[in-house]
């Protein structure tokens, strides 16, 4: 039996647990990129985004954030 491995994210804005700093909306963005861009260095299957209309998350346009990806990836 066939499987995948991969992962998902929502792109959520958090504050980081060492500085206790909140990146901006761009930063998550870009970030969520750079994730998807490391997922494809390492071959995994899937790399995915989720929607959410929250402030709290910048995964509210899901084919936006992964047409940036496919940009930068291979796979």
């Amino acid at each position: 039996m066939a499987f995948e491995i991969g992962v998902m994210t929502f792109g959520e804005i958090t504050e980081d647990p060492v500085t206790g700093a909140i990146p901006s909306p761009g930063r998550r963005a870009r970030d969520t990129i750079e994730q998807a861009k490391v997922a494809d260095q390492v071959g995994l299957d899937v790399f995915g985004v989720g929607e959410h209309h929250r402030t709290d998350f910048v995964g509210s346009a899901p084919s936006i954030l992964l047409a940036a990806a496919a940009e930068q990836t291979t796979t």
